[in-house]
């Protein structure tokens, strides 16, 4: 259907609003320059739907009081932009009860933001008609929307963690460790700790969580005690981390101290859950004729999943070890009590390659946290974002790694 100038000029007037919005509510800059604009566009963007609405005369009572509607919504909003109500002073404190402020700043952003759905759909139902193809057409609309919405949401977080803590990036901030609680010097310490410490996670839960996978899927015989166990898994991973850390505490901690080792042993438990569940989705997905084929030609059982099954299934497994090791990144709660410590102590080394296992290290995440603690009394929020987004690389920079593993193990499959 041809759109007229009139409804397109109202979509790209309302698609404005909505970015401007979104971008608003994530970065919360001076509304001064944006603010006339606003109003220009929920002043112009109804106006040029009724009037294309008008002109269509294939209206019906009821999409005519919800075109109404909306209108008499878009111009409250736009009048309380014109008046005192809803200026740079305006708050609205503690709502309900509730511990947190709204602004102007979040206010106004919000208004418009709502606004400008309303306008791109009554666009969309005057295009196409209040119909099964019009709602239609307002469910893709929302299904795309969600989609940019989130992509926008995830986008305006690291753009902010990547602006604010870009500056404080250096070399001196990256191979020193911290000084006068973390006032001072730099992160190295932290980065090393993190380090040894997912990795040590990760060489606890893959072969626990894989071996625990193959013996479901491929030698348990009792689909009963499978699904037993399987719900079990299930319901451990949806355990909150602190419980876990609290675990680590009175069992751990009393045998090997805080320590490399307990952090790792906690962090390994967590992320034992989703190993297994991805690793027997991913022997799940690997066709039954290759075993069957296998085991024709003379192989045993353990040769079959050794040079067959996990070979074909290696992709689907690394991705739950890529979920493990971002999980393993971001847990705070289970280490506090079980591995790190804020003083600036670096990992010691035996024979320089193998890590003291019976000491505690520093931790990004830790770290993190303490500084967080420390803002308003200290000047160290330049050092939280640069922490923050050295944190994010490391994530990002470990992920990318095991998706190229992957990658290469995914070419080799051939059925």
């Amino acid at each position: 259907m041809k759109i007229k100038p009139a409804l397109g000029l109202s979509l790209a007037i309302s698609s404005f609003l909505f970015f401007t919005s979104v971008a608003c509510l994530i970065a919360q800059p001076d509304l001064k320059m944006l603010l006339p604009l606003w109003q220009a566009s929920l002043a112009s963007s109804p106006l040029l739907i009724l009037s294309s609405y008008l002109i269509n005369r294939s209206y019906s009572r009821k999409s005519a009081a919800i075109l109404l509607l909306d209108l008499i919504i878009c111009a409250a909003i736009l009048f309380l932009t014109y008046s005192d109500a809803l200026g740079p002073e305006f708050v609205i404190r503690r709502p309900l009860g509730v511990g947190a402020s709204f602004s102007y700043s979040f206010v106004l952003p919000l208004l418009v933001f709502f606004a400008s759905l309303l306008c791109i759909k009554d666009s969309l139902n005057v295009i196409n008609g209040s119909n099964a193809r019009g709602r239609e057409a307002l469910v893709f609309l929302a299904i795309r929307l969600s989609a940019v919405l989130s992509l926008l949401l995830l986008g305006g977080i690291l753009f902010i963690i990547a602006y604010k803590g870009i500056w404080i990036i250096n070399w001196e901030f990256l191979t020193t460790p911290h000084r006068r609680l973390g006032q001072a010097g730099g992160i190295s310490t932290a980065i090393m700790g993190s380090l040894w410490m997912v990795l040590g996670a990760m060489l606890v839960s893959s072969p626990l969580g894989i071996g625990a996978a193959i013996y479901l899927h491929e030698y348990s015989k009792s689909q009963r005690l499978n699904r037993l166990i399987t719900i079990a898994v299930s319901c451990l991973n949806g355990v909150p981390s602190v419980v876990f850390g609290l675990f680590g505490l009175a069992f751990l901690v009393t045998t090997f101290g805080v320590s490399l080792l307990s952090g790792s042993i906690i962090l390994g438990l967590i992320n034992i859950p989703t190993i297994i569940l991805t690793s027997q989705e991913a022997l799940k997905s690997v066709p039954n004729s290759l075993r069957e084929g296998s085991m024709a030609l003379g192989a045993t059982k353990w040769q079959t999943i050794r040079k067959v099954v996990l070979p074909s299934g290696m992709p689907g497994i690394l991705t739950g070890v890529i979920m493990g090791v971002a999980k393993a990144s971001g847990e705070t709660a289970p280490i506090m009590w079980t591995a790190v410590t804020f003083t600036a102590t670096p990992v010691q080394m035996v024979y320089g390659v193998i890590p003291d296992v019976f000491q505690p290290v520093n931790n990004l995440d830790y770290h993190l946290l303490n500084l967080i603690y420390f803002l308003g009394a200290w000047d160290v929020e330049s050092r939280a974002w640069g922490t923050a987004l050295v944190l994010i690389a490391l994530v990002l920079g470990t992920n990318m790694l095991a998706i190229v593993v992957r990658n290469h193990y995914r070419k080799k499959i051939s059925w």
